[in-house]
């Protein structure tokens, strides 16, 4: 009797066992690898300019935070949720922590969706993929709501599969609520709503019972969407105003491509930019191989399957597509964009591993992908502001002044200290909305030097981007220096 006992496995040898020998156990190991990869590199690169407008407002009380979001161009579940969690966690750790934690559960959702096209091997290579990809791991170390409003889209998509597969009030009412959040986290996840209902009604031959049920179910959610848009009414006012994403030409197309298969595009004064695209390519290559895979050998799956994989298709791929017509209305075609409702997709490509014989081939897959995200991340390519403030703080005395244009004006607001803040302005007419100007101080865009300066001679200190156009010379004022670090540069003018 006690040899019996003494042969018992313990609680953590039986929890060891289920992490290695099941399906579940090794779906909470990549996904557990992928969250350590996510959180050890919160604070590794700077703020930009985007993550400043969210670190701005999240900073606020919850009514001005809510207040800055509506006149600016977002729903609000996002930033609420990531003041909640901001609040907790000091320091840009915390501001992106909370987008960190919703992109890894993109990849338990993931394994879910591919497990469905390729079985259990194909749901574990998703979940890899899932870990892996540069997209999906980029966005989640990016303080902003598209880590999050993927991560939902494709929480709608396999709730939406199982409505479809065995219909329950219980799965409808998941299915509408997770719609309700994903439109409540990004304007975006509308577009997956129509490519939802034809996958349905087309793919999965689900009968126009159950299509007009999903369809109702989805309209339902947007529904809730309407006293939100109410009170943000400001918002549709940018609706016929510039905006910053180009035309539609062969250029953005082929760079939104990219995005789904390497991660996000690198800035033109970054200095190692071609070796990270080299990785791009690699990883890029790699993902085109595998989706070549699995169209070749579909047949393999059969039919059950190959509906499963083309249902993805259309949901991921046909969803970010809408964007081509909408952009007939306002160019709209880029990734992060098409990043929202792409998510499904990827079980392609781990359905598509799946059916690769060769343990080398799926490692060299695995490797590239995984290369280009490293390269992403660890390279230093954030603007590095610190650096431009530190300069600023020794130089600018009390009759000078900084003028900072709109690409770097919010990270000076968000990480420079009051002082220089008070001799900080931004000298134009007049600023776009995209810029964030919902959280710019009153009186701050001026488009004359003010008397305090030019009374005394003082000295003008321009902050750009490498890549932008020389500030416009105030009258009687020479440039005399020109410095740059990573992603900043400070001009600086003199009288005569």
């Amino acid at each position: 009797r006690t040899a019996v006992l003494h042969s018992a496995p313990s609680l953590a040898q039986r929890v060891l066992r289920w992490l290695s020998d099941t399906y579940a156990g090794r779906v909470v190991l990549i996904t557990a690898a992928g969250l350590a990869g996510r959180l050890a590199l919160l604070a590794y690169q700077p703020i930009w300019r985007d993550e400043a407008f969210t670190a701005l407002a999240t900073s606020r009380s919850l009514g001005g935070m809510l207040d800055v979001v509506r006149a600016d161009s977002a729903p609000p579940v996002a930033y609420v949720l990531e003041r909640a969690v901001a609040s907790l966690v000091p320091g840009t750790a915390g501001l992106r922590l909370f987008p960190a934690l919703a992109g890894a559960a993109a990849i338990p959702l993931g394994a879910a969706l591919g497990r469905r096209i390729a079985g259990d091997r194909g749901g574990l290579l998703t979940a890899v993929v899932c870990a892996l990809s540069p997209a999906l791991a980029l966005s989640a170390l990016d303080a902003r709501m598209y880590a999050v409003a993927t991560t939902v889209v494709m929480a709608t998509t396999l709730a939406l599969w199982r409505a479809v597969d065995r219909p329950t009030r219980a799965r409808w009412v998941v299915y509408g609520g997770l719609m309700a959040l994903a439109l409540y986290t990004d304007y975006f996840a509308v577009l997956a709503v129509p490519a939802q209902l034809v996958a349905v009604a087309l793919v999965l031959r689900a009968g126009w019972r159950r299509t007009a049920v999903a369809a109702a179910v989805a309209a339902a959610a947007g529904l809730t969407l309407v006293p939100w848009l109410v009170a943000a009414s400001a918002q549709l006012g940018h609706a016929g105003q510039p905006f910053w994403v180009q035309p539609v030409d062969f250029e953005s197309v082929s760079g939104s491509l990219v995005q789904f298969f390497a991660g996000p595009p690198i800035e033109p004064w970054v200095p190692w930019k071609p070796a990270m695209q080299v990785f791009q390519g690699v990883a890029m290559a790699a993902g085109i191989l595998l989706l070549g895979v699995l169209v070749a050998r579909r047949r393999r799956l059969g039919d059950p399957r190959s509906r499963a994989a083309a249902f993805c298709a259309v949901c991921g791929f046909g969803a970010a597509l809408l964007l081509f017509p909408l952009s007939l209305w306002h160019p709209l075609v880029d990734g992060r964009y098409a990043g929202v409702v792409w998510g499904p997709a990827y079980a392609l490509l781990g359905a598509g591993l799946a059916l690769v014989a060769s343990r080398r081939l799926v490692a060299a897959a695995l490797v590239a992908t995984l290369s280009a995200t490293l390269a992403l991340a660890l390279l230093p390519d954030h603007p590095d502001t610190q650096a431009a403030i530190a300069s600023l703080r020794t130089e600018v005395g009390p009759h000078d002044l900084v003028d900072a244009y709109a690409s770097e004006y919010l990270l000076l607001l968000e990480e420079a200290p009051p002082p220089l803040l008070r001799r900080t302005l931004v000298l134009q007419d007049s600023v776009q909305w995209y810029w964030g100007t919902a959280v710019y101080p009153h009186g701050v865009i001026t488009p004359a030097l003010p008397a305090r300066v030019t009374g005394y001679d003082g000295t003008v200190y321009a902050v750009t981007q490498p890549n932008e156009r020389p500030p416009s010379i105030p009258d009687g004022y020479s440039q005399r220096a020109r410095t740059c670090w990573l992603g900043a540069c400070v001009v600086t003018y003199r009288r005569g």
